[in-house]
């Protein structure tokens, strides 16, 4: 199980998409004030309920793919349900908030737009490598 690349990389994509739920972890700012999550010039995390659950959800079913290294098919599973997740709950909502207050062409990603996107990263690194583990498993099986 530690000697597989891909537990180093869903272990990252876990730990980057738990990370959201530190406090003070700035999804997006303005160089203006606007109206709601924007009233301060900062949107964090902890403002939205559903990129926190989103984010916990995704980055504990990355960790827990890392011990299905037996089921391989499941674990392929488990990292794209994980990233479908943060895709929408953690990518998805964030930009759609930030459009309907009207800052999409002023906003600078934050901390936590930057953790999403290297966890996906990163759990696209994980699947591709549980791909090439379960090619060299069945071509291993068919010499025997």
């Amino acid at each position: 199980m530690i000697q597989r690349i891909q537990t180093l990389w869903l272990f990252l994509a876990g730990v980057c998409f738990l990370a959201q739920w530190k406090p003070g972890m700035e999804l997006a700012s303005t160089p203006t004030e606007g109206l709601s999550v924007f009233a301060d010039k900062i949107y964090f995390c902890s403002e939205s309920y559903v990129v926190l659950i989103g984010s916990g959800v995704s980055g504990i079913l990355a960790l827990i793919a890392i011990f299905l290294y037996n089921e391989r098919v499941m674990q392929i599973l488990l990292v794209a349900v994980s990233s479908l997740i943060q895709m929408i709950m953690g990518i998805g909502i964030p930009f759609y908030i930030i459009n309907k207050a009207g800052k999409i062409n002023q906003f600078e990603p934050g901390m936590g737009l930057w953790l999403s996107g290297l966890g996906l990263f990163l759990c696209w690194l994980a699947t591709r490598s549980i791909r090439k583990d379960d090619t060299l498993i069945k071509s291993m099986d068919r010499l025997r």
